[in-house]
Parts: C-alpha cells; sequence; structure tokens
C-alpha cells in the first residue's frame, strides 16, 4: 500500500514546474519597495515587434491618477465614478475584479480631469488609501473588508490643499504616515488609532520619504512652502527648508542622494541641499530639472526627470548629481513620467507613448517605442513580475507583457531514504518545496516543513510521507 502511494507521488513530482523568472519582484507602494521608483528587476525587457508589447489585460478603473500597487497575486488602484471614489483589487493574471469598496467623493475636476491622486499601499494583510478630501482607510487585501477609517481633515482640522490631498499613504514600523497637516501625521497601521500630529498647516501634494537623520529615523515631507524633516518616533521638526513655488505646488516627492536631498517643483530650479542636525545649505541648483509631478530617478550619480509644466512641458533632461550640471537633453518628449529598472529607463509620455531608453548619462539611448494609451496619461507606469502596468486619467489600465515567463521542467530527483522521501534539484535559483493534498483551482500549497540542505551542488529535503492520505509535490520559485 505504501508503495502504491509512491507511485503516485513520484508521478506529481516529475510532471511539476516552475517558472524561470529572472529577478521578479511585487510593487506593493507608490515608488516602489525602496521608495525611489526603481525596481530592482532583471531580465525584465524584451524588445517588442513593430506592434507594440503584447497587452496581456485591460480594466477600466474609473477617473483619475493613482498607479497601481501590485502584491501576492493582486492590483490594487483607484479611480472615481459619479462621484464616488472606488479602491479596486484586481487578479493579476485574468485582470478580473476581486473586490471593489466605493465611498462618496467629488469628483472636483479643476484644469485637470478630477478623482482620486493617492496610490494604495500593501502592507502585509492589509491596504491603505487617502481621498482627496483627506478619508484615510484601511482595508483587508484579500476581502476588501474595511478594517478601520478616519476623516484626517475633520478629526485634525487639517486644511486642504486647492487640488486635494496627494500624498500616497507610506508605512513606516507600526505606523501609517500621511503628508496632511503642517508637516504630517502619523497613525498606527493596524488600529487607526493616532501616533503624532503636526498642526492644520497646508500640506504639498508629494508623499513622505523616508531617510537616515544623523542615526535617526526621519521623514522628509513636502508642505506648501517648506519641506520639513520630521523625526519619525514623534513627529517633531528636525530642520525646514523654505521652498516657495507658484500655487503652492510642491507635487514631486524629494530625491535622496548621497545623505542629501533634491527637491524641485515646476516654478522653482531644482535644489540639491544639504543636512547638518538643524539646518540646510544649498550645494547646488539647475534650472533645467525644474519636474511637475512625477519625480525623477536617480542611477549612479545622475537623475533623469521630466522638466517642465505637465501641460506643457516636452523635455526629458540628464542632470549629473554631484555637480549640478546637464548632461544632454531629449526634446518632444511631452512632460514624461520615469521609473527604471536594470539600468533601464521606462517613459510615459502625456499622449501615451512607452519609450524604454538605456540610463546613460553620455545621451539618451532609445531601445523601443510603442503608443500604448490614448488620452491624457499623468500617471507614472509601473513594473512588477516582468509586467507593465499604465493608466490614463479617464481609468483605462493596461497590463503591458515586458518578457516572456519561461515555462520549463524543473530537474527533480525523488527517492526513498529508509521510510522517508528525499527530494533534491540543482542549486540554481531559489524554489520552495509545496505539498498539498488535493489538486484543483482551490488548492492549499503549504511549504515542507524541515531545513534544505545543499549537498555538492543539489538541495536536498527529506520528509516522512503522510500516511493517512494522498499527497502532491511541486517545486515553486520564490
Amino acid at each position: 500500500m505504501f508503495r502504491q502511494k509512491l507511485k503516485i507521488l513520484f508521478a506529481s513530482v516529475l510532471l511539476t514546474t516552475s517558472f524561470d523568472l529572472g529577478r521578479a519582484l511585487d510593487w506593493p507602494n507608490w515608488r516602489g519597495p525602496d521608495h525611489n521608483g526603481i525596481s530592482n528587476e532583471s531580465d525584465w525587457f524584451q524588445k517588442w515587434p513593430s506592434s507594440g508589447p503584447n497587452k496581456l489585460w485591460q480594466a477600466s478603473v474609473g477617473t483619475g491618477f493613482a498607479t497601481v500597487s501590485v502584491s501576492d497575486g493582486r492590483v490594487f488602484t483607484m479611480g472615481n465614478k459619479s462621484n464616488r471614489d472606488q479602491v479596486i483589487a484586481l487578479d493579476d493574471v485574468t485582470g478580473d475584479e476581486l473586490w471593489r469598496h466605493t465611498y462618496s467623493e467629488k469628483l472636483t475636476a479643476n484644469l485637470y480631469d478630477g478623482g482620486p491622486n493617492a496610490t494604495p499601499t500593501v502592507d502585509g494583510n492589509h491596504v491603505y488609501t487617502l481621498s482627496k478630501t483627506g478619508k484615510a482607510y484601511c482595508f483587508n487585501v484579500e476581502s476588501g473588508k474595511v478594517v478601520w477609517t478616519k476623516d484626517l481633515k475633520r478629526l485634525y482640522n487639517a486644511q486642504v490643499p486647492k487640488w486635494g490631498f496627494a500624498s500616497s499613504p507610506l508605512i513606516q514600523d507600526n505606523q501609517v504616515i500621511y503628508n496632511v497637516g503642517t508637516r504630517g501625521v502619523a497613525l498606527e497601521k493596524n488600529s487607526g488609532r493616532l501616533s503624532w500630529k503636526t498642526g492644520s498647516g497646508t500640506a504639498g501634494y508629494a508623499s513622505a520619504v523616508p531617510y537616515n537623520h544623523k542615526g535617526k529615523d526621519a521623514l522628509v515631507i513636502f508642505a506648501a512652502d517648506s519641506a520639513y524633516g520630521v523625526d519619525l518616533s514623534n513627529g517633531r521638526q528636525l530642520w525646514k527648508k523654505s521652498f516657495r513655488t507658484s500655487a503652492e505646488v510642491n507635487a514631486a516627492d524629494p530625491v535622496l542622494y548621497n545623505n542629501k536631498i533634491f527637491l524641485t517643483s515646476n516654478s522653482r530650479d531644482g535644489e540639491l541641499i544639504e543636512l547638518s542636525t538643524t539646518s540646510t545649505r544649498s550645494k547646488w541648483k539647475n534650472r533645467n530639472m525644474r519636474i511637475h509631478f512625477n519625480a525623477g530617478v536617480i542611477i549612479g550619480d545622475y537623475l533623469y526627470g521630466a522638466d517642465g509644466r505637465i501641460d506643457r512641458g516636452k523635455t526629458v533632461r540628464c542632470i549629473n548629481m554631484k555637480t549640478g550640471e546637464t548632461e544632454w537633453t531629449k526634446t518632444n518628449m511631452p512632460c514624461s513620467s520615469i521609473t527604471a529598472a536594470d539600468n533601464k529607463l521606462i517613459i510615459l509620455t502625456r499622449d501615451g507613448t512607452l519609450y524604454i531608453a538605456e540610463a546613460s548619462p553620455t545621451r539618451f539611448k532609445q531601445l523601443a517605442k510603442s503608443k500604448v494609451l490614448n488620452g491624457t496619461c499623468w500617471t507614472v507606469p509601473v513594473l512588477a513580475n516582468h509586467s507593465l502596468y499604465v493608466r490614463n486619467s479617464k481609468g483605462t489600465l493596461h497590463k503591458l507583457e515586458m518578457s516572456k515567463m519561461i515555462v520549463s521542467p524543473q530537474p527533480l530527483d525523488v527517492q526513498l531514504a529508509g521510510n522517508d522521501l528525499e527530494f533534491s534539484w540543482p542549486a540554481k535559483g531559489i524554489f520552495i518545496l509545496e505539498s498539498t493534498e488535493s489538486i484543483g483551482k482551490e488548492s492549499k500549497w503549504n511549504e515542507v516543513s524541515g531545513a534544505p540542505a545543499k549537498e555538492n551542488d543539489r538541495i536536498v529535503v527529506r520528509i516522512r510521507p503522510n500516511k493517512t492520505g494522498q499527497q502532491f509535490f511541486r517545486l515553486r520559485s520564490k
């Protein structure tokens, strides 16, 4: 009987396949896991045909400018329909809707289409959002059930900026931080209880950025007319830098570089500042890098960003962060948003043209170009798990294939070792051995207990099979 079961076990194991993903990663929050607009994915780009990249699916998510967060097989974003905000969770593979939560919120179009500005933030089993009038929500990622909600404007008497709150929630330790009020407000992430607040002044539109201040966990927060250094533990001011701009539009996130901070706005020169304990000093200014909304990316010692107003700028530039000098300028690219991965720039223009280019300080080196969307495209593209997510202001969201997920048999050896089963496979890549008692859509796969050991050039796991029922085994790429 035991050997009959082993025949079934062997058949299941030998048919197991796994994805050769290169290095594929989730993107759980605005500006990515490192808060810098850069993905750590590798081998994600294959030059597409003349027809452009393959569209894997399309969804309609409502009017707005929130980009997506991708985590554990789910895609989260926001939009507005009929003066109701909607927080939407989609299946990453199919694009099918998993859940949707709506609440009353005016579209408030004001020189643009309107709708939510902030991007959902995923942390473990929770996803956090913020509306333009300060409604903060925490949802269960699987069910969409509201865990808690707070009206930050009402509770803390915060002034709403002209175009509404736009900062994406930032998770740090057990806190969720919003750019609401004078220099931010922090809530306990699991309960929504107040951790600290900083006054009722007018916030900027940028999200809070974490950094290390002389060994202390801190935040850079853009207010309407200043940038602040904020102690993460209590909200106290560490330093203040006056940064007055036209219409109080401090919207592009501060960008960190070698213990310094780059600040920019469409109506004020880009400026690199150096911090002391309680003050700042300007290192250089450059009039050629006035970013309106989407902060650029720093790769090595160079910043790549879109210079000019969102409605009429047409220039992408490369700036030397050591000297502040302009290295190159690329024109005829209507106000672009930029992210990066594997030393490549991913650029989406205002009119929906997608570029892939080398991140090179010598010149603009285009690798691929395709028109992928119509309408107004102010939302930064997101790369996750070898796919690119792009949307327009009316809520058309596309998932585009950047490179194929190659499915190949994983060489796996199974043999008896006394009363145990011995599984082994080549020590290349990161794989997990999993088991389930049945196979189907709702199968519950669990990691096989027992620490794997490396023996020569193979990974080996020995287990005692379950004698009370049938078991199936597979290798899954981590």
